[in-house]
């Protein structure tokens, strides 16, 4: 007979089950809806915009992430407008270049100002934003592709739904390691199907920062990016400004792609670490329930507490097919092409990986972000990581350890 700790491993495991079956229903809601939208027409007019593009060091796949934003069938005026720290950056190189084949785009390069804020992406995009032309902008990561429509489809979109702000599902591509295809299936099967279920079942528009639409004027208007110059989790702060003051937040139904390649295992683990400790300080109830995202590691537990019990061991065999077919249904609505299978079938060791990173992160609350340690608290608002605990930490870890 199972004892009451492997029951109840094994109901972590169902109702883990369930939200994956409630992902999978968001996701398809939401891509089928972009698949039924249509292109405005040749003749539509759309307003002038300026493409912030800030860059650091060499991103994968760069030249070719940057072609793709001066490949925008557009039929608005554009400009593109890249910002670093130093324009000395070798990624600032390879934007020159790029630009050099496309002379019919307008292009502008900015020095940012690195102490603008403790967020040195924020600080970068500020210098990017204040040199635009255009009151419509797009901001977007340089590890980030577009297809040729990107641009059409989200401005008709905004324009479509009245909005003030719009984020894109992100689904990432490319893999040639492990760790980029660790990167890539969490990205598409559980990033991206998130921000789908949190719309479509919670009513909740969660604002991704790989790419924003918005207006400078706007946010100008709501205190401008230097709000949350020292945020970490910026986007979703500026998306809850916008929401607050009555503007309409929307989550485009177009996608945008993540580039990642060779990333290294330890990459992947480190990135998602700092996205689960920004929401938990965030959202707790979003981070509470990034626990029960896979039903393997709870079945794999009910096997172990059971001693192989025989309904645990049919438990686990079960959890891995539904979650290996819900991957793979995932990754083909959301980027219409599955991992090899090499890497396909070490999911299993992601989620297990993922599963123990959440532990760690209900306690730590600092990140080592572009060379630089911080320490973070409420509403992800960062401090210099000078080694001393906050104060309701250290209490804390004292009472636990009288």
């Amino acid at each position: 007979m199972l004892a009451p700790v492997s029951i109840a491993f094994l109901v972590a495991a169902a109702f883990s089950a369930l939200m994956l079956l409630l992902g999978v229903y968001s996701a398809r809601k939401h891509h089928a809806r972009g698949r039924a939208r249509r292109l405005p027409g040749a003749a539509a007019e759309l307003p002038p915009i300026s493409l912030l593009k800030p860059i650091k060091g060499l991103e994968e796949g760069l030249e070719d992430n940057l072609a793709s934003y001066f490949e925008q069938v557009y039929p608005g005026e554009l400009e593109i407008v890249f910002s670093a720290e130093d324009l000395d950056d070798p990624g600032i190189a390879v934007a020159r270049a790029v630009a050099a084949r496309y002379p019919r785009v307008p292009v502008r390069f900015v020095e940012s100002d690195p102490d603008f804020g403790l967020n040195p992406k924020v600080a970068n995009l500020a210098g990017a934003l204040a040199a635009a032309k255009h009151d419509l902008v797009l901001q977007s990561d340089a590890n980030t592709r577009a297809r040729p429509d990107y641009l059409v489809r989200i401005v008709s979109e905004l324009l479509e739904e009245d909005a003030s702000l719009l984020s894109s599902v992100v689904v990432g591509v490319g893999e040639d390691s492990v760790g980029a295809a660790f990167e890539n299936l969490h990205l598409t099967a559980l990033i991206g199907t998130s921000t789908c279920t949190a719309l479509h079942v919670a009513g909740v528009t969660c604002v991704i920062g790989k790419s924003m639409l918005f207006r400078k004027s706007e946010l100008a208007a709501l205190g401008g990016i230097r709000q949350v110059r020292n945020i970490l989790c910026e986007d979703f702060i500026l998306g809850r400004t916008y929401q607050e003051a009555g503007k309409r937040v929307v989550l485009s139904t177009t996608t945008i792609e993540n580039v990642n390649v060779c990333i290294p295992v330890e990459r992947f683990l480190s990135r998602h670490s700092r996205w689960l400790k920004m929401r938990a300080v965030i959202h707790a109830g979003s981070f509470v329930l990034d626990l029960f995202a896979n039903p393997t590691p709870w079945a794999l537990l009910a096997v172990v507490a059971s001693g192989g019990h025989p309904v645990a061991l049919l438990s686990l065999v079960l959890s891995l097919a539904f979650k290996y077919a819900v991957d793979a249904y995932l990754l083909g609505i959301a980027r219409a092409r599955a991992l090899p299978f090499r890497y396909f079938a070490l999911a299993p060791l992601k989620d297990l990986l993922i599963f123990g990173t959440w532990f760690y992160c209900l306690f730590s609350r600092s990140v080592t972000w572009r060379g630089r340690k911080l320490r973070f608290g409420k509403d992800s608002e960062l401090r210099e990581d000078d080694g001393v605990l906050p104060l309701r930490l250290a209490r804390r870890l004292l009472a636990t350890t009288r």
